[in-house]
């Protein structure tokens, strides 16, 4: 056993390498340095724009998006007006053709001027000569889907679809933009405006996210008239928005397609009718339609 001898009785002697450091000799917490709270704030910052960025691509992302190659510019529409001949009855003509192996037929409205209808319309109005449905029906709440604009009353808002068409004064104008002035004006004007998948502008076809196949419906600009182009069978949207393309047709949206309810009457063929009758459906106060009538009654 040690002895330590060499301290009196009124002394002490400490054990160890060092004495315990005091309060001041103490290293701050980490949370109270300054460069903790600028590196939090930084890294939040990060995290918010990142969140904010990949929120905005898939936001976008749910529109139409051209096809990689393409340059579609999102231009002012030219305005078509319809050809009226006083001498001559409202009709629809109809002819078929095939592009890409795609069968397509094409109905010419002729002396008839276009408007939106919501609701079933009246099939036995001798006036209504070729109508189909135009914007698409929200299955959960059954609204409709996109802004639409009936004789300028605001019916429904929203860009779930990049492609516009809006009627003003019978003059129709088919575009694809996020925003158009064109909506403004249908609400001040008595106008109409309904919103749908874009498959051409200015000449080039638009890819669109839907891959399935469908009988197709679109609304197009066509060697300066408004007409009707349907598929005679199943298509992608790919497929029938590049024929429309090739078929030279320079401005086109799509329409209700699969079994959406069309009808025509035709000075050669009388009445017919397609798809799923509306008039058996039990809640259709949204069903909408984009409608041709004989100008003479107006």
């Amino acid at each position: 056993m040690m002895h330590f001898d060499d301290i009196s009785d009124d002394e002490i002697r400490i054990i160890g390498n060092s004495a315990a450091p005091t309060s001041s000799e103490r290293k701050p917490r980490l949370y109270r340095q300054w460069w903790f709270w600028v590196a939090l704030i930084v890294l939040v910052v990060v995290s918010l724009l990142t969140l904010w960025s990949i929120h905005s691509r898939r936001f976008l992302d749910n529109y139409a998006a051209p096809k990689a190659g393409y340059d579609v510019i999102e231009a002012t529409p030219t305005p078509v007006s319809p050809t009226l001949n006083k001498d001559e009855p409202a009709d629809v003509l109809v002819s078929d053709t095939l592009i890409n192996d795609v069968p397509l037929q094409i109905l010419i409205p002729v002396n008839a001027v276009p408007e939106l209808s919501l609701g079933i319309p009246d099939t036995l109005d001798k006036t209504l000569i070729l109508g189909l449905q135009a914007a698409d029906i929200r299955a959960d709440n059954h609204g409709i889907v996109g802004a639409f604009v009936l004789k300028g009353e605001l019916l429904s808002r929203g860009v779930a679809k990049k492609g516009f068409c809006a009627i003003l004064d019978g003059t129709v104008q088919l575009g694809m933009a996020e925003s158009t002035p064109l909506f403004e004006e249908a609400t001040s004007q008595d106008g109409y405006f309904f919103r749908q998948y874009p498959l051409v502008s200015n000449g080039r076809m638009v890819e669109n996210k839907p891959k399935n196949k469908a009988v197709r419906h679109a609304l197009c600009e066509l060697d300066g008239k408004i007409v009707i182009i349907s598929s005679l069978d199943k298509e992608s949207f790919h497929d029938f928005a590049q024929s429309l393309a090739d078929l030279n047709v320079q401005n086109a949206i799509s329409l209700v397609g699969a079994d959406a309810y069309g009808f025509i009457r035709a000075q050669e063929t009388g009445f017919s009718s397609w798809g799923t009758d509306v008039h058996r459906w039990k809640d259709a106060k949204n069903v909408n339609f984009v409608i041709w009538r004989d100008y003479k009654t107006e």
